[in-house]
């Protein structure tokens, strides 16, 4: 199952969404990166419950 994990700075902001997920085919993680706004957080879900469908593929 795929997670969105925030990115924070040194100062605690936000910088960044990423979504992790266990490669089935034995590469490891994979992790793509969103912008650390609502826009990016919203587009991180929707790329999260895509990646979920498609069998963390």
């Amino acid at each position: 199952m795929a997670g969105v994990v925030p990115r924070t700075s040194k100062a605690g902001e936000i910088t960044s969404y990423q979504v992790k997920w266990r490669d089935p085919g034995g590469d490891g993680w994979q992790t793509e990166r969103f912008d650390g706004d609502e826009e990016g957080l919203a587009a991180a879900e929707v790329f999260k419950s895509a990646v979920d469908e498609a069998g963390q593929n």
